[in-house]
């Protein structure tokens, strides 16, 4: 595990080199963002029933 961990870190470095910080980390976070849209979507759903 720590192996993978390791390679994919290396891979991040990489493209932090070529790409840059803000590009790279905003795409994490882009795709973080995607992947829970649904959730965070339930979540705001949710939320304004509480409040009505």
């Amino acid at each position: 595990m720590p192996e993978i961990i390791a390679v994919i870190l290396n891979y991040v470095e990489a493209s932090m080199e070529k790409y840059g910080f803000v590009k790279v980390t905003g795409s994490i976070l882009f795709g973080i963002f995607l992947w829970q849209f649904s959730n965070i979507l339930n979540a705001c759903a949710k939320l304004i029933e509480v409040v009505r």
